[in-house]
């Protein structure tokens, strides 16, 4: 049986990362910067799923910045977000088949990408709802 996923599959799976990480942030000792990386990264991706589904499209790839400038579609979003999303793609550089190169992780990194995506949600939510 194939399971169809839905915009408030993703918007759940999106609060349970986002919860995750803002509470990681308070237990420094369990979450280190790079498990914070990585689960705001899945909070990032999933918000912005949710928003595609609802759209009924898809987006080209799952790289933070193709996928915020392909929002621009649906929602208005300045181009330092979608800087700010395509440094975050390089610190780990997932994505590339021709080099692995992986940075060390920052305080700063961290609180800029919540920064980030608490505007991405808000964008999202948003997104959706005038647009349902």
């Amino acid at each position: 049986m194939i399971h169809e996923v839905s915009k408030s599959d993703f918007l759940k799976e999106a609060n349970d990362y986002y919860k995750l990480s803002i509470g990681g942030l308070r237990r420094k000792n369990v979450f280190t910067n790079e498990i914070l990386y990585n689960t705001i990264s899945m909070s990032l991706e999933k918000y912005i799923m949710a928003l595609f589904v609802s759209k009924n499209e898809l987006p080209l790839c799952h790289t933070l910045k193709t996928m915020a400038k392909e929002m621009k579609k649906f929602v208005e979003l300045d181009d330092d977000l979608i800087e700010q999303m395509y440094y975050f793609d390089n610190i780990q550089n997932l994505c590339s088949l021709a080099k692995y190169d992986k940075k060390a992780i920052s305080d700063e990194d961290i609180s800029n990408m919540v920064i980030v995506l608490d505007k991405i949600k808000a964008l999202v939510l948003d997104g959706i709802t005038i647009n349902a």
